[in-house]
């Protein structure tokens, strides 16, 4: 029982680990992309600018939300939802597990 508890242990430090690098990615490309098409998009002004800095703003803030609620929840709360998320949608639940199961299994045998 030590050995699981360890082991969800650092998987939940590897999640939450992998999380942050994840966020600095999205945001350091967020920023690169808005500049990028902030300096394309000279002659639409500050319009384009503004769009991309909001979708720039709204991808940041989802990917810090999931590193929030990873670093939050912790792998137990993690694990109590996705029981929950199975119990009210059985079938969703059976379909992407299949799914997942025939992607590892390409990714292995090829």
């Amino acid at each position: 029982m030590a050995a699981v508890t360890n082991t969800m242990k650092d998987t939940a430090g590897k999640a939450t680990d992998k999380a942050e690098g994840v966020m600095s990615t999205v945001q350091n490309a967020a920023s690169d992309a808005a500049s990028y098409v902030g300096k394309q998009a000279g002659n639409l002004g500050s319009s384009v600018s503004g769009a991309v800095g909001d979708a720039s703003s709204a991808v940041r803030d989802r990917v810090e939300s999931g590193y929030n609620y990873v670093r939050d929840q912790g792998v137990s709360g993690i694990a109590d939802d996705m029981a929950s998320m199975i119990r009210r949608n059985p079938v969703p639940s059976v379909l992407v597990a299949l799914g997942v199961g025939f992607l590892v299994a390409r990714a292995l045998r090829g």
